[in-house]
């Protein structure tokens, strides 16, 4: 306090941001819940591209350098990429063909973030939300540039880059800024650094984060296997002797956002909260592709100061660690001099989603975050796949590092915080730290029956699959969960046209409910009357079939 003034100085501004909603779709893993299970279980989700997705053979060839041609198909993948329930969004089949299936993919798990944070559909609609969205590929667009004559109206909206963050606004009624972004593998986590920076400065309330990738085309394979850079071993062998390059993998993620006290005073039930978030480039290095150590290391520095903690509390680390013979001993060296080597305590634990589900490119940085923040809330850290012998160019011992091969507790869970870190091949990097969310208070569980389960949907075939989904859902539900599960999904699911209440006194009872209903639902189109139609041209009128 400055002497004769008489005032106190002001308290700082709380800079936290509060994740209040997320959901994903990655490589073996449709949920969150899965994601968890298949890094605490340490299981390869990497496979091969689907064979619908172009004609490999055509290629394929094992020779490397071999022009247009790739060695390697190896790719963490999500299936089925077509199937879309266009009504579900308001948006007709005509306009949903013409669509790149990474908006269709967002719009699902934008709408699954927003159920996650507990807000029914139109809850933010008419706000000034941000949707900021990390993405790079244009697969779907380049593929039907050889039939141009297919496209129709929405052919140029379908495949623009900036429509994947529009068309979630659009669809949601969120009047604040829409962005598409794309810095390569960084994409996602400079998207969420923006967002950070847009709700600290008060420009906006919330805002939905994201990043995805979807492998439709044989070019940018090509392309990738040209420079070398894909694994001829189809893994990624992130900081083991054996890196040889990276598989590629598509995905989505997307989180929902808070300033920390507004999540706070609303009650809002928060997954993670994220200290401090940073940006820079590489500047001029001996390739653009090539990465810069002292540029990461500025950039971890920069970020930890932020945050304002001791390197102490970081408790893990998720690495950028696509497995590269370059670029892993790089990123190694930056998290050491920044971190690991100012530490006390034991050596900081370092590791890679990207070994589980391959390198989502510019979702990477979103994968990587639901990780960190998963390894928060459950406290423990999973382990890196493919790490048999340590890098021979990395240092672990005078970098202060190691790489976890089993599932292991977190460090210092209660104050532990973890870092991200994503860098695009241009030279873009980008890194945060995140800690875990508040304790919260106590909740009284009201006592009595179960409550109903109540589903509902915009079509019978919709609802059939989502009694589908819950017959699942509530087999692995622990029966101290099963009653706030049931309730929330009586709040926080939009009250669409078909709907279902089942009443059962446990999991059990309520799934055989479910088992019988739908064997007993008519299939979709059937038992629903005659349909009249006019299909003449001209405009009809008001009571025309009467």
């Amino acid at each position: 306090m400055r002497a004769g003034t008489g005032r106190r100085p002001r308290r700082r501004p709380d800079r936290s941001i509060a994740i209040v909603g997320a959901a994903c779709r990655l490589p073996g893993a449709p949920d969150l819940e899965a994601y968890w299970r298949l890094l605490a279980e340490g299981r390869d989700a990497v496979t091969t591209l689907p064979a619908d997705r172009f004609t490999q053979p055509f290629f394929a060839h094992p020779r490397r350098g071999e022009p247009g041609k790739s060695y390697s198909f190896a790719a963490g993948t999500l299936g089925d990429v077509a199937g879309f329930d266009p009504g579900a969004f308001g948006i007709s089949p005509r306009e949903a063909v013409e669509m790149d299936p990474q908006q269709r993919l967002l719009l699902e798990v934008a709408a699954e973030a927003l159920e996650d944070a507990g807000l029914p559909p139109g809850a933010l609609a008419g706000s000034a939300t941000g949707v900021f969205i990390g993405a790079s590929l244009t697969d779907y667009s380049d593929l039907r540039r050889t039939d141009i004559a297919s496209g129709d109206r929405y052919f140029m909206t379908g495949g623009a880059l900036s429509i994947l963050a529009n068309r979630i606004g659009n669809v949601f009624d969120l009047r604040g800024p829409a962005q598409t972004i794309d810095t390569a593998c960084s994409s996602s986590l400079v998207a969420l650094h923006w967002a950070c920076e847009a709700l600290r400065a008060g420009r906006i309330p919330a805002a939905l984060v994201g990043g995805v990738n979807l492998l439709l085309s044989p070019y940018p394979f090509l392309g990738f296997a040209r420079a070398g850079m894909l694994s001829p071993s189809g893994r990624c062998h992130a900081f083991d002797a054996r890196a040889d390059g990276y598989v590629r993998a598509e995905g989505a993620g997307i989180i929902l956002l808070k300033p920390l006290e507004e999540a706070l005073a609303a009650g809002d039930a928060i997954r993670g909260v994220i200290l401090a978030s940073g940006v820079n480039a590489a500047g001029r290095t001996m390739g653009i592709s090539l990465p810069n150590q002292a540029a990461q290391q500025a950039l971890l520095e920069q970020v930890l100061a932020a945050a304002a903690i001791d390197p102490d509390r970081i408790g893990y680390f998720e690495a950028h660690g696509t497995g590269t013979a370059a670029g892993d001993p790089i990123e190694a060296g930056a998290i050491g001099a920044a971190i690991g080597r100012r530490r006390q305590a034991a050596p900081l634990p370092i590791g890679s989603a990207k070994t589980n589900i391959g390198h989502t490119e510019p979702a990477s940085g979103m994968a990587g975050l639901l990780k960190a923040m998963l390894v928060l809330q459950e406290g423990k850290v999973p382990p890196s796949l493919h790490h048999e012998t340590p890098n021979p160019a990395i240092d672990f011992a005078a970098l202060g590092l190691r790489v976890p091969t089993r599932l292991e507790a977190l460090p210092g869970r209660r104050r532990a915080v973890v870092g991200v870190n994503s860098f695009g091949f241009g030279g873009t990097n980008a890194s945060m730290l995140l800690a875990a969310a508040p304790p919260a208070a106590p909740v009284t569980q009201p006592g009595g029956a179960l409550p109903p389960l109540l589903l509902s949907a915009r079509s019978a075939a919709a609802l059939k699959a989502l009694a589908a989904d819950w017959r699942g859902r509530l087999g692995a539900t622990p029966a101290a969960a099963l009653p706030a599960l049931l309730r929330g999904a009586a709040r926080h699911r939009g009250p669409w046209p078909h709907r279902l209440a089942l009443r059962g006194g446990d999991a059990a009872a309520l799934a055989a409910s479910l088992a019988g209903w739908e064997a007993a639902a008519p299939a979709a189109g059937q038992g629903q009357g005659v349909a009249f139609v006019f299909s003449g041209n001209g405009a009809p009128f008001a009571g025309m079939a009467q």
